[in-house]
């Protein structure tokens, strides 16, 4: 049986992967916390940060490695030496890192693209995926359900700018079903491949369908405070082009009604 070690593995996409690969694979995460959601997954306690506990680490044994948390370019200095040319590695990079949005994303979006250019210096096998904003069940940083909350509770929702700016969001059931994809790869194919949704929405478009999906009665009205920092989105457009990654692996990606209808049926459970 193959082995896959996951860099983080207990919180949102990592979590959730983990949960899909186990059933086909021997799973290893490697946290800080030392925790997974599923017994017949190991799990290696350790910081990434630190070199004694990357040391303890057989990296050679692992078909691939699937790295959910790497954001420092000083992190990847770290690990670059001790994985093989043999092992695949899949780097879970950001959209933050196209060059269009890079500046406006400051040090998270730079440190993504640095790290990209240095894996692509070495004789690792990978590939690299940049997701748009993840949403879904279990997000740490609830998107979706910031707007959930707030209509359902007739609170004021926060939005950066005039809320007109077009996203796209990907639901997490798709970066999961991405990186699965990846694994089942016998090699990489050192390719970039952005991960979104098909289609594009301006903020305000976006809490209108969700409320809609709730079906909340039409008259009520949404409260929104425009210009505001605290909003779940940034305030400039921010839109990936799938088409690649639809050709690649044959990726068809959820429709915003079925993963909403999906994400509210989860939570109001």
């Amino acid at each position: 049986m193959k082995k896959v070690l996951i860099f983080g593995g207990n919180r949102f996409v990592g979590k959730q992967l983990s949960e899909v690969l186990v059933d086909n694979y021997q799973v290893d995460v490697f946290n800080r916390s030392g925790t997974s959601s599923d017994k017949r997954i190991s799990v290696i306690k350790g910081d990434r940060n630190d070199k004694e506990d990357l040391n303890r680490v057989d990296f050679n044994q692992y078909h691939t490695i699937v790295d959910m948390c790497l954001y420092l370019p000083s992190q990847f200095d770290l690990i670059k030496g001790l994985i093989s040319s043999e092992t695949n590695y899949i780097f879970v990079s950001s959209g933050a890192a196209d060059h269009r949005y890079v500046d406006s994303f400051g040090d998270y979006g730079r440190d993504k693209l640095k790290i990209e250019k240095m894996l692509k210096s070495t004789d690792i096998n990978f590939d690299i995926i940049r997701p748009s904003y993840i949403v879904g069940i279990n997000n740490h940083r609830p998107r979706i359900g910031y707007f959930v909350e707030k209509l359902n509770n007739d609170k004021v929702i926060k939005v950066a700018g005039d809320g007109k700016n077009l996203i796209n969001i990907v639901f997490v059931e798709d970066v999961v079903k991405v990186l699965q994809k990846l694994v089942l790869r016998d090699t990489p194919e050192m390719k970039t491949y952005n991960v979104s949704g098909d289609d594009s929405f301006m903020v305000v478009e976006l809490i209108d369908i969700v409320k809609k999906k709730m079906i909340l009665r039409s008259q009520q009205k949404i409260k929104v405070s425009y210009n505001n920092s605290e909003s779940p989105f940034y305030d400039f457009d921010f839109q990936l082009d799938n088409t690649k990654i639809c050709n690649d692996l044959g990726i068809n990606f959820t429709k915003i009604d079925d993963g909403l209808g999906k994400y509210l049926r989860w939570y109001f459970e």
